[in-house]
């Protein structure tokens, strides 16, 4: 029997999320819930759900962070308070280490400035607070954001947010071979 590997995640995942399936299908089980996970509150909501589905998975990558970072509204700053955002991420890291040992944390991808809704600025300043509190924890990161930034403006599409086909296939491949390597160890 194959380990099983779960994808948890906003739509960074949910667009890499066939390329992930197709790096990892001879080795692994992939699942993924078919909706967004958004933000991380909605994320530990659902966690129920989606492990009455996946059952117990043997290696977890998860991301949360993008809704977080958003500013749907220029006066209110992001839309999860940074202290909000690293208690939900401890409410949903303690429920993945329930039902799995290896839980793999993301981090969350930047954009093409100038954007309508979000910041490399904001971006950044969640993910050190996210990957301190994970290294604290003693779990690995997965730094999308170094990984994606570089190359952003070919890898991202049109809206400046979401992976194009060659962001797709490099994040992919990016996650599975972090995946592969946690699983091994």
């Amino acid at each position: 029997m194959k380990p099983k590997v779960m994808l948890i995640g906003d739509s960074i995942r949910l667009y890499c999320q066939a390329e992930i399936t197709r790096q990892l299908e001879n080795d692994f089980t992939v699942w993924g819930p078919e909706e967004n996970c958004r933000f991380a509150k909605y994320t530990a909501k659902q966690l129920p759900v989606w492990f009455g589905v996946v059952g117990t998975p043997d290696v977890i990558h998860w991301n949360n962070g993008l809704w977080d970072t958003t500013h749907l509204y220029a006066e209110d700053g992001p839309f999860t308070p940074l202290e909000e955002y690293l208690r939900y991420l401890a409410i949903v890291l303690r429920e993945l280490r329930k039902r799995c040992p290896k839980v793999i944390f993301a981090t969350t991808t930047p954009v093409v400035e100038p954007h309508a809704t979000q910041k490399n600025s904001v971006i950044s300043a969640y993910n050190q607070a996210a990957t301190e509190f994970m290294q604290a924890q003693g779990v690995p990161v997965n730094d999308l954001y170094a990984f994606v930034y570089p190359q952003r403006t070919t890898w991202l599409c049109e809206d400046g947010c979401h992976p194009a086909e060659a962001g797709k296939a490099a994040i992919g491949a990016e996650v599975a071979r972090v995946i592969r390597s946690c699983a091994a160890s």
